[in-house]
């Protein structure tokens, strides 16, 4: 019967004595369950504490620890087995411990023919509330095994890099404590070198120092937004790098001001003129538009306006009532014709020209931001990246910071 038993449930532990005279139907968190009990003890060779060899009696038994394990179910039932650990006390260093199986990690309840059993249901088509009824656990406890069985699978290799790699950020699953998350891909290949689970500079630091140091120094540049972090991480981890600030995180910059800008403006006049309120809520696409994309040739009939006109119009007559608006429309859009013409000089002279304006208080914190990390280059060189990993598409301009150095 013990045998039969063992070969049942798969529990290929010598050392575990199944009682032959005990298996009880017993009602257990609302189901009928088998119980069965044994015994788990053997002679340990050494104390797993201060290491001294088992001779003459220096380990003693000191009792047992029982635990409820679960098993996998049989006959539709849930399974579980109360099994009795030995306890031992070291007499060399008075410590005690506790007598370990292989059918169970340690300090879990779960058997790992259990765990094998969540994993084989987690390669189908299912989800984690099906696999808990079918193995009679928790949801939690099959997304846990999930997690570890996926780390404990992972396998990336410390000794090579991409020579031209991407970071960015995006909002990750809500199991993440960290409101973004870190992504570095292959910016030629565009294929996902790791995800990291905040971007934190200590998290990204404790990740970049496991890759050796011959892999950190081959690679040649690195692609980011503004984020700060990033920078003094590359200059940190990548020395021989040459750090890229893709123009996409700056043209989103410049329109998110004006957006504000837009906002800030449409709720000031919301209760004086309500009609021009209406319109720039209606038509805050077109102010972000870059002014080659408006008509100004045919006119036609738009919703809230009682004459005929064209887009480039609508915008004309909603930024005029406001000078912050207007500079403020004026500067993004120049700037972002020189970002996506690639034309640096243009660029130079157009922010320059910003200090005299009238510019909102956020475009100005943004433009102090582009002169710190821009304006000092003693070198600019234009190249031409696909960005499709981060950005879907879009034809970017990168701007290398060969001058960095001089920054941090």
């Amino acid at each position: 019967m013990n045998h039969f038993i063992e070969k049942t449930f798969q529990l290929k532990d010598k050392n575990i004595e199944i009682d032959m005279d005990y298996c009880e139907e017993i009602e257990f968190k609302g189901r009928t369950s088998l119980f069965y009990r044994g015994t788990l003890a053997y002679k340990p060779e050494a104390c797993p504490h201060c290491g001294i060899a088992n001779n003459d009696y220096v380990i003693v038994s000191n009792g047992k620890r029982s635990s409820r394990l679960t098993l996998t179910a049989k006959s539709g039932l849930p399974a579980y087995l109360i099994l009795a650990k030995q306890r031992f006390l070291c007499k060399a260093c008075g410590r005690s411990f506790t007598a370990k199986t292989s059918i169970v990690n340690p300090d879990c309840y779960i058997t790992n023919q259990v765990k094998q059993q969540i994993m084989d249901r987690a390669t189908r088509v299912t989800c984690e509330t099906d696999i808990a009824k079918d193995t009679f656990v928790s949801p939690n406890t099959v997304r846990r095994v999930i997690h570890e069985t996926a780390r404990a699978i992972r396998i990336r290799s410390t000794e090579q890099l991409p020579k031209h790699l991407s970071f960015d950020e995006f909002k990750s699953v809500k199991s993440v404590k960290a409101a973004m998350s870190f992504i570095c891909c292959d910016t030629l290949s565009h294929k996902i070198v790791d995800v990291v689970e905040d971007r934190k500079t200590h998290s990204l630091s404790a990740y970049f120092s496991r890759f050796s140091r011959q892999a950190r120094y081959q690679v040649q540049t690195i692609t980011i937004d503004m984020y700060e972090p990033y920078m003094h991480l590359a200059k940190r981890w990548f020395p021989n790098a040459k750090i890229i600030l893709d123009p996409f995180h700056l043209i989103q910059a410049l329109n998110r001001e004006l957006d504000r800008t837009r906002i800030r403006y449409m709720n000031e006049v919301r209760y004086k003129d309500s009609r021009l309120y209406n319109k720039l809520k209606r038509y805050w696409k077109l102010i972000l538009k870059p002014k080659s994309d408006l008509m100004s040739t045919e006119y036609h009939r738009f919703p809230l306006f009682d004459w005929l006109t064209n887009t480039r119009s609508i915008v004309d007559y909603l930024i005029q009532h406001d000078d912050v608006l207007k500079d403020t429309y004026q500067m993004v859009h120049q700037l972002g014709d020189a970002l996506r013409d690639r034309n640096w000089q243009r660029y130079q002279e157009i922010l320059a020209q910003s200090r005299s304006m009238t510019l909102s208080k956020g475009l100005r914190r943004v433009l102090r931001t582009f002169r710190k990390y821009v304006v000092v280059l003693e070198t600019f060189v234009i190249i031409i990246v696909q960005l499709l990993c981060f950005e879907a598409n879009n034809f970017c301009v990168i701007f290398i910071l060969v001058a960095f150095s001089q920054l941090v």
